[in-house]
């Protein structure tokens, strides 16, 4: 994506590599957190349960929890340092960057209020879809209309496969499989933009 020249591009470069570097780590521990809750959980059922039971039940509550704030902090540094590169993208780019911090603090949000304690958790399970998805699209039609057909196709793509993804029926009780799935457009988009904020570091193009 093309980024604006910021007059104060020492400070600027900076950024973006810390806003990088959150956001690849980010998603690390994402998969850490999952990886060792579910194995700490012999009970947890992929077709019977939501993720978000992990939070409330078992010896490794706190690492859940705890995790999802941490990925949720992370991943607003992230939010705040690519959006401060896309001083220049317009309605679309803001907008799109004002989503994504909604919804990296929806992922906080999660870990700070759990399942148990009812319209909270799911309000903010219900934020963090919406806005990511949301900022996804609209940072892919803001690349689309500045001729990045690349990041624009793949930022849409991955708005378009969140969405549909919350819609498909999905067998058994619980949504573990599709709340999985619906993480991982977020997750892959967020990795590959990180790595480009590292490897280039001045406000040029991601």
């Amino acid at each position: 994506m093309r980024m604006i020249k910021e007059s104060n591009s020492g400070k600027v470069a900076g950024l973006r590599s810390i806003a990088g570097v959150c956001g690849i780590t980010s998603q690390f521990a994402g998969v850490i957190v999952i990886l060792v809750t579910v194995s700490s959980s012999p009970w947890f059922s992929w077709t019977e349960n939501y993720i978000s039971v992990l939070g409330v039940e078992g010896s490794a509550t706190m690492l859940f929890n705890s995790g999802l704030i941490l990925i949720g902090v992370l991943s607003l540094v992230f939010a705040v340092g690519l959006g401060i590169s896309l001083l220049s993208g317009g309605l679309l780019g803001q907008s799109g960057m004002v989503s994504l911090v909604l919804g990296s603090g929806a992922i906080a949000a999660m870990g700070i209020f759990p399942r148990t304690t009812g319209l909270p958790h799911n309000l903010a399970s219900l934020a963090f879809f919406v806005f990511v998805a949301l900022a996804l699209l609209l940072i892919g039609a803001m690349a689309i209309t500045t001729s990045q057909m690349l990041w624009g196709g793949l930022s849409l793509t991955a708005g378009v496969v969140i969405i549909a993804l919350q819609l498909v029926p999905w067998p058994g009780n619980g949504g573990a499989i599709s709340q999985l799935l619906s993480f991982l457009p977020w997750s892959l988009w967020t990795i590959f933009i990180g790595i480009r904020l590292v490897m280039r570091p001045k406000p040029v193009d991601v």
